[in-house]
């Protein structure tokens, strides 16, 4: 049994990359907008994380201010299509969950005592677009176009002001899905 483990923990790194693919640190950082049915919203992004090949993958985080402003974090991977030397088509996508991140005056006020709660929810992203090179190194710009999807709960609770207690109370609870296409300038090596 012990033989079978040491073979299988010496030979693994061997099947799964060939020896001519390196594997190195790598990031992407970009600025972008976002344009949906709720409007526009700037958004900024970084993904770090490791290079093989023509395969990128890493944890991405940011903040996303479309229709309600939230941290997405993320697991991202994408595939790279060489069309010249060090130019390429980017295939990518993520998923993770978004954060709410609300400010207490971003809040629809009402009247008597409210209270709000927020619920995180799923996160995903898809796009491609292009990478080109800048300097001699592996830094480049790249430049995509993309779908992203957030999805968050907001529970509201608002206790209407009275004489004699209980005072009534009111729960409604919304569920947002926002879509919005993207579109990002970034740089990476």
């Amino acid at each position: 049994m012990k033989k079978i483990v040491f073979l299988t923990l010496f030979f693994m790194p061997g099947l799964n990359l060939p020896a001519q693919q390196k594997i190195r640190f790598s990031t992407d950082n970009s600025l972008g907008l976002l344009v949906g049915a709720s409007g526009q919203a700037p958004v900024i992004q970084t993904i770090n994380g490791v290079s093989f090949g023509r395969w990128f993958t890493g944890i991405g985080t940011g903040l996303d201010w479309y229709h309600t402003r939230s941290i997405p974090l993320f697991f991202h991977t994408a595939r790279y299509f060489p069309l010249q030397e060090r130019r390429k088509l980017v295939f990518s996508s993520g998923i993770g969950l978004n954060f709410p991140w609300i400010g207490q005056g971003m809040r629809n006020g009402g009247w008597g005592s409210t209270d709000w709660k927020y619920d995180t929810g799923l996160y995903w992203n898809a796009g491609f677009g292009y990478r080109f090179p800048v300097g001699k190194n592996r830094d480049g710009f790249l430049l995509q176009l993309g779908f992203n999807q957030k999805v968050h709960k907001e529970e509201v609770t608002v206790v209407y002001p009275c004489f004699v207690p209980p005072c009534p109370e009111s729960r409604e609870a919304f569920r947002y899905t926002l879509r919005s296409l993207a579109l990002r300038f970034g740089w990476g090596f």
